[in-house]
């Protein structure tokens, strides 16, 4: 037996929905939680008064015991993180304490979905949107967000874009296990079709991003979107981390979780895993590892699983097909141009504006990295991969 070829429905993935629920979203928390899920639905208008943090110190404790589906679950832990961050960053000084009312809860439901209690990507794309028409797609111009922090054009676009990426990601992950199926059966036609749909579905995701600046502004992206999503590591703000009050786990002790960010998506990775993408063994490959623990459990088994499953890019180099190395070649170059897209916009947006904001750390992502360097370092290595 050579390696097991990867297969989506062990992981609770589809060609459907990718790394999605299976169903719509949760909206509203049961009942018993109802202070906090009208804080949620009202954080913009909260945002616009005085006292944010005396007002979630007020609010009643929230009663994990009323959520009994992963619907919910994951419904309570967006509303949490975005509390959370809310409370953080909505003055001027950094909390350097998260109260219990607030801590307890986030970092038990957080144990629930198995990510850290701060805010990650999955919370603030993935879980956050409902259809506009029930009966149409999931994508842009069919979706809006179901939570967000100050509201707006520009921040609904910014996550609205991401959310349609990862719907459309399913086809691409799909033709990852049609791929490593047909290297395992040593079947070319099924190779020759699953390298196509890997070819088109990671187009058809770059398609999308490239419609970012459509709505979605750099000087607004940088100065109300952005603010609200920075962690406490490697921020300047908080050097000694956040204390979660009551949290016997953490012993008091300031905790340094990365901010939300698009390398907590885990189709990137997976698409590196099949297409055989190295990376060089330095601080910007630990960052990626360490983005996994953002990640829900079942994608980085996923990502894992197809690490370890048959080599695409070993059989497509042995393979004397010519058009096989050709499909296999575009989608190294289409995820590199992904990488490009991705690095030309994080100019853009947050580096140029840095630039004019005297006193910012403009050299800083949200997750807390050099983020031009490693985006370039990211691409130039993608580039430099194709088969022969």
């Amino acid at each position: 037996m050579g390696e097991q070829p990867v297969k989506l429905s062990d992981y609770g993935l589809s060609q459907e929905f990718g790394y999605m629920q299976h169903v719509d979203p949760v909206k509203t928390l049961p009942a018993g939680n109802e202070a906090w899920d009208e804080m949620g639905k009202n954080l913009p208008k909260y945002l616009m008064g005085i006292d944010f943090r005396q007002r979630v110190k007020e609010l009643p404790p929230f009663k994990i015991e009323t959520l009994k589906s992963d619907g919910e679950i994951r419904r309570a832990f967006l509303l949490l993180s975005y509390i959370g961050q809310a409370y953080q960053w909505s003055e001027n000084e950094a909390a350097e304490i998260l109260p219990e009312r607030l801590a307890k809860p986030w970092h038990e439901v957080g144990k629930l979905v198995g990510r850290p209690p701060i805010l990650s990507y999955t919370s603030y794309s993935i879980d956050n949107w409902y259809r506009l028409d029930k009966n149409a797609p999931v994508e842009c111009g069919n979706i809006a967000l179901s939570q967000c922090f100050l509201g707006g054009q520009d921040e609904e676009w910014f996550i609205i874009i991401h959310i349609d990426i990862e719907n459309k990601a399913g086809k691409a992950l799909q033709a990852i296990e049609d791929s490593q199926r047909a290297v395992a059966e040593n079947d070319l036609d099924l190779l020759q079709n699953a390298l196509t749909n890997l070819r088109d579905a990671i187009k058809s995701i770059y398609d999308v991003l490239v419609r970012m600046p459509e709505k979605c502004d750099p000087y607004v992206y940088f100065h109300r979107v952005r603010p609200y999503i920075f962690g406490w590591k490697n921020n300047p703000a908080l050097p000694n981390g956040v204390i979660y009050e009551g949290v016997e786990e953490y012993k008091g002790e300031g905790q340094k979780f990365r901010g939300e960010t698009g390398a907590q998506s885990a189709i990137v990775p997976a698409l590196d895993a099949v297409l055989g993408i190295e990376h060089e063994r330095d601080e910007l490959r630990d960052y990626l590892m360490e983005m996994r623990q953002y990640m829900p459990p079942m994608h980085v088994k996923f990502i894992e699983a197809t690490e370890k499953g048959p080599s695409v890019r070993n059989f497509v180099m042995k393979s004397k097909q010519d058009s096989l190395k050709k499909l296999f070649n575009e989608s190294v170059e289409l995820v590199a141009d992904f990488r490009a897209l991705h690095l030309e916009y994080a100019g853009t947006y947050i580096h140029a504006q840095a630039q004019k904001t005297p006193g910012n750390p403009s050299a800083v992502g949200t997750g807390g990295t050099p983020f031009m360097v490693y985006l370039r370092k990211h691409r130039d290595e993608t580039k430099n991969q194709p088969v022969s």
